[in-house]
C-alpha cells in the first residue's frame, strides 16, 4: 500500500503491543502527554459497540472515520499526526470482546489512499478476524489446561499420561514423588539417544515392565488396557491402565509433538499400603453423625465388612449394621458403594489438610 506506518495494538502482559510493526515511541509519546487515544480508535470503539455487525470486517477511508475538517483542526492532527507520518489513514474493523482495528498510514508527500487500497485490506480483514478468533482459542484452551493440571496435582494418587512408546506427557505431583522416591518399583528415565528424545516410564522388575508395556499397548490401540500390582522392596502399589479420556488426550496433544491419531494412556497410581480416610469429625459436621457412627464409617474405608468393623470394635453386628442403616440415611447414600465413592472423595480433602 505503499504506506509509512499502520497499527494493530493487542494486549498483553506488559500492556498493548503494535503487532504491524515495531514502535518508535511515538504513540506512547502521544498517549502520555495528550491523549488516551487518537479520534480513529474513538470512532472504531463507538462503531464497534453501537453496530458491531455491521462494521465487523469492513475497510474505510479515513475521511469516513473522522470528516476530514474535523481530522485537520484537531489535537491530535496539529499535536501528533503531522509530525509522524499520519496524514492519509484507511481502517478496518475486527474485534471479538471489543474493536481491534487495523490502521494503515501515509504522510502528505506520498498522498490519499483510494478503493484499490479498501478493496486490499477488506480482503484481509477475515484473515485477521480468525486470527483474533483463534488467538482467544488458544488462550483458553491453555487456561484449561492450567487448569486441569491443578486438579490433578491435589489428588493423593499419581497420575500419568503415556503414548504407546511409554513416553510420559503429563505427571502429577503425586506421581513425581512417587518416582523420585528411594523405593519406588517405576522408574523415569531418558529416551532415545539425546535428551531431547523424552522420559519414558518403565518398571524395575523385568516381569511388571513386561506387564506394563502389553496394558499400556492395550490402552492406547483401542483395548481397554487393565491393572497390576507394582511392587518394590519398601512398598506395593495398585497400577491401572486405562485409555486417556478423549478432553485430557486432546489437551495434552496440544503440548507435545503426537500423532493426532495415536490413543494415549492414562495411568493411575495409588499405594496400597497407606490407606487415606477422613477424620471422624469431619463426618460428624458434614452429616450430623455421632461420634461411633463416624468411627464406624472410617472403618469401613478399604472394603471392610461390618463382621469386620464389629470385631475391631468388640460390638455386636447388629449393632454396627443399625449403625451403617443410619449413616446411609444421614449421609443420603443410596448403598454402601455410594458411601464408598463419598469417602474417597472426601479422602482427598482429608490427605490435602494434613
Amino acid at each position: 500500500m505503499n504506506a509509512q506506518r499502520a497499527l494493530l495494538n493487542l494486549g498483553g502482559p506488559s500492556g498493548p503491543k503494535n503487532l504491524l510493526m515495531p514502535s518508535d515511541g511515538s504513540e506512547a509519546a502521544y498517549a502520555a502527554h495528550f491523549h488516551a487515544s487518537d479520534p480513529y480508535a474513538a470512532k472504531a470503539r463507538r462503531d464497534y459497540a453501537e453496530a458491531r455487525a455491521y462494521h465487523l470486517g469492513r475497510a474505510k477511508l479515513g475521511a469516513e472515520l473522522v470528516a476530514e475538517s474535523d481530522f485537520l483542526r484537531s489535537e491530535f492532527f496539529f499535536d501528533f499526526a503531522r509530525h509522524h507520518e499520519r496524514r492519509h489513514v484507511i481502517g478496518g474493523m475486527a474485534g471479538i470482546t471489543e474493536a481491534t482495528p487495523v490502521l494503515v498510514f501515509r504522510n502528505d508527500r506520498i498522498g490519499a489512499f483510494d478503493e484499490t487500497h479498501i478493496r486490499i485490506l477488506q480482503a484481509l480483514m477475515p484473515h485477521v478476524q480468525r486470527a483474533l478468533e483463534l488467538r482467544l482459542r488458544l488462550a483458553r484452551d491453555g487456561q484449561t489446561v492450567s487448569l486441569t493440571r491443578a486438579a490433578l496435582d491435589t489428588l493423593p494418587v499419581g497420575v500419568a499420561v503415556v503414548d504407546a512408546g511409554m513416553k510420559i506427557l503429563f505427571i502429577n505431583d503425586s506421581a513425581r514423588e512417587y518416582l523420585a522416591g528411594p523405593g519406588a518399583g517405576l522408574v523415569a528415565m531418558r529416551s532415545g539417544r539425546h535428551a531431547g528424545g523424552g522420559v519414558s516410564l518403565a518398571a524395575m522388575s523385568r516381569e511388571e515392565a513386561g506387564g506394563l508395556r502389553r496394558l499400556v499397548a492395550s490402552a492406547t490401540s483401542g483395548g481397554a488396557g487393565g491393572a497390576m500390582r507394582i511392587t518394590s522392596r519398601d512398598a506395593v502399589a495398585a497400577l491401572t491402565v486405562a485409555p486417556a479420556p478423549p478432553g485430557l488426550a486432546a489437551e495434552v496433544r496440544g503440548r507435545e509433538i503426537v500423532g493426532a491419531g495415536e490413543g494415549l494412556a492414562l495411568l493411575v497410581l495409588r499405594s496400597l499400603d497407606q490407606k487415606v480416610s477422613p477424620q471422624a469429625e469431619m463426618l460428624c459436621d458434614l452429616f450430623g453423625l455421632s461420634r461411633a457412627e463416624a468411627e464406624v464409617a472410617v472403618s469401613l474405608t478399604g472394603g471392610a465388612s461390618a463382621e469386620d468393623v464389629a470385631r475391631r470394635r468388640g460390638v455386636s453386628l447388629m449393632t454396627v449394621r443399625s449403625q451403617i442403616r443410619s449413616i446411609l440415611g444421614k449421609s443420603e447414600a443410596e448403598n454402601l458403594r455410594h458411601f464408598e465413592r463419598t469417602m474417597a472423595t472426601l479422602a482427598v480433602l482429608a490427605s490435602q489438610g494434613r
